[in-house]
C-alpha cells in the first residue's frame, strides 16, 4: 500500500477540502466544510501523502488526498436530521450511541490506493473509543469504481435501505447513458464485520 498519512484537519484545509468534495458533485453544486475543530463529538480526518515528515508538524502545503468524518449522536431523530438522503428516524436501527459517517471523498486520481479504507478504519477506532455501537452512512451509491457501496461492503456494512435517485444521466457526474444511482443507508454494529 502507498504511504498515506492520516491526520486531523488544520484551519487552512477548509478551502482544499471544499474543492475536493465539490468536484464529486454535479456542476454548479458546492459543499461547505465543517472541520470539527474543538467539537468533541465530530471527528474529521484527512489523508495526505506520507513524505517522511511528521504530518502533525509538516507544511500546510501537503495535498489532501481524502477526507472522512464521524459525528456522534445519542438519538435516532438527530441522526435522521443530519442525513443527506433520508430524514425518517424509523430507518435508523436502534442503538445507544450512533456514529454517522460523512464527507467520505477521495481525490480523483487517488482512488484504489486504500485511502477510503484507512480513513474508515481509523474512524472505527475513534468510534470504539467513544463507545459508538452503530456506525451508519447515508451514501450515494453509483456504478463507478469508487462507489461507497464497495468500501462499506468490504468493511462489514449492511445496506438496509435504498432509493433510486431520480435524475437524468446528463445531471449525474458518474453515469453516462442512464443514471442508476441510489441513495443508500448502510449500517455496521460494533463487533460485526471486518475493520
Amino acid at each position: 500500500m502507498d504511504e498515506i498519512a492520516i491526520r486531523d484537519p488544520r484551519p487552512g484545509d477548509a478551502d482544499e477540502l471544499e474543492a475536493l468534495i465539490t468536484a464529486h458533485f454535479s456542476e454548479g453544486s458546492s459543499y461547505g466544510v465543517d472541520l470539527g475543530i474543538g467539537d468533541p463529538t465530530y471527528h474529521v480526518l484527512v489523508a495526505v501523502e506520507a513524505d517522511g515528515e511528521d504530518v502533525d508538524t509538516g507544511s500546510d502545503d501537503d495535498a489532501i488526498l481524502g477526507v472522512m468524518a464521524l459525528r456522534e449522536f445519542d438519538d435516532p431523530a438527530a441522526v435522521a436530521d443530519e442525513m443527506y438522503f433520508f430524514d425518517d428516524p424509523e430507518l435508523v436501527p436502534a442503538a445507544e450511541r450512533y456514529g454517522h459517517l460523512e464527507m467520505g471523498y477521495v481525490r480523483d486520481g487517488a482512488t484504489g490506493r486504500g485511502i477510503g479504507s484507512r480513513l474508515l478504519e481509523r474512524l472505527h477506532e475513534i468510534g470504539a473509543e467513544r463507545v459508538v455501537d452503530l456506525f451508519l452512512a447515508d451514501s450515494w451509491y453509483h456504478g463507478g469504481e469508487d462507489s461507497p457501496e464497495k468500501l462499506f461492503d468490504r468493511h462489514g456494512y449492511e445496506t438496509v435501505h435504498r432509493e433510486p435517485l431520480d435524475r437524468s444521466a446528463a445531471e449525474c457526474p458518474k453515469c453516462e447513458a442512464e443514471c442508476t444511482c441510489e441513495g443508500a443507508l448502510a449500517v455496521r454494529r460494533v463487533g460485526e464485520g471486518a475493520s
